[in-house]
């Protein structure tokens, strides 16, 4: 993983997948795949202003709008959380994800734009699902995500 760039409004994060690019594509479109490695509740709708929404928990719900999709290749959704007095609202950030493919893995490119604040926190929840995305797309068990499933002593 990449480490956040010097601009404060935007972030990046790359990773490399053992798994063919169009495998890790349906993990990011397909909303039972997504649900393997982010969040209990999701809904992608693959084409231009389509919905995107993913619950975490009850509390925690992220939603935006399909800017672009080119199938095994790339996704642009707007990005941002439901409720609450958060400054990221929904829509207002922009996710770009970039598929690479080479010798059967494939690096992730994660470039997450017009965040108005918490970026660094942002950043640490995208290594958290992103080193998911790795472990289900590439045949694993990510298992219970702990943000989904906070331990009951918590």
């Amino acid at each position: 993983m990449t480490t956040p760039s010097a601009n404060t409004t935007s972030l990046t994060r790359q990773i490399t997948i053992e798994a063919p690019a169009a495998t890790v594509f349906k993990y990011l479109i397909d909303p039972d795949l997504m649900c393997t490695w982010m969040g209990q509740a999701c809904v992608f709708e693959p084409f231009e202003g389509g919905e995107y929404r993913c619950e975490i928990n009850e509390n925690i719900v992220a939603g935006g709008k399909v800017l672009e999709v080119v199938q095994d290749e790339k996704i642009v959704y707007t990005f941002g959380w439901e409720g609450g007095e958060n400054p990221v609202t929904v829509g207002s950030s922009r996710v770009e994800i970039t598929l690479e493919e080479s010798g059967g893995s494939t690096l992730v490119n994660l470039f997450h734009s017009e965040l108005v604040a918490a970026v660094e926190e942002h950043g640490g929840g995208w290594d958290h699902y992103l080193a998911r995305l790795a472990i289900a797309a590439a045949g694993g068990d990510a298992g219970p995500d702990p943000v989904a499933n906070p331990p009951a002593d918590a």
